[in-house]
């Protein structure tokens, strides 16, 4: 085989393993903790299925009377959103995905039915897709009912 070829070769063989790569989430997630960042007390991470790591949460924002943070989970191979309506934090919600190479990650749905979905860094909300969508941070997307 020529050296053409085999440049040919490795080229695809680089292009393959690129396309298994994974993502590591949104970059809110490496950023240090504030005292901000805390969950509060009535969010009890122990009752949950969702394996969220102690300590990973980000607050991202607070839309509509609820507070939207960002986790990791314990084993670093997933992202979760966690949603906690202010005044009523019992009412909080939790929901973690497998990271993957795609825009959107986990969406929750609301007590009041309304939706918000974390996505990946760099996703354009202008798509036709996220038409009825508000964009409330670069990582969330809400939906009201």
């Amino acid at each position: 085989m020529n050296r053409r070829g085999l440049a040919g070769i490795a080229v695809v063989a680089m292009l393959g393993l690129a396309g298994c790569s994974s993502s590591t989430g949104p970059d809110v997630l490496a950023r240090e903790a504030t005292a901000e960042d805390e969950l509060p007390e009535t969010v009890s991470l122990i009752s949950v299925g969702t394996d969220i790591k102690p300590g990973s949460a980000r607050l991202l924002t607070t839309y509509d009377d609820v507070e939207y943070f960002a986790a990791k989970s314990s084993t670093g191979g997933s992202a979760c959103l966690i949603s906690v309506p202010v005044g009523l934090p019992g009412r909080w919600r939790a929901g973690c995905a497998a990271l993957a190479t795609g825009e959107e990650i986990v969406t929750l749905t609301g007590f009041d039915d309304s939706q918000a979905t974390l996505i990946n860094d760099g996703v354009d909300p202008g798509q036709a897709k996220y038409d009825g969508w508000t964009q409330i941070h670069p990582n969330v997307l809400y939906k009201s009912r």
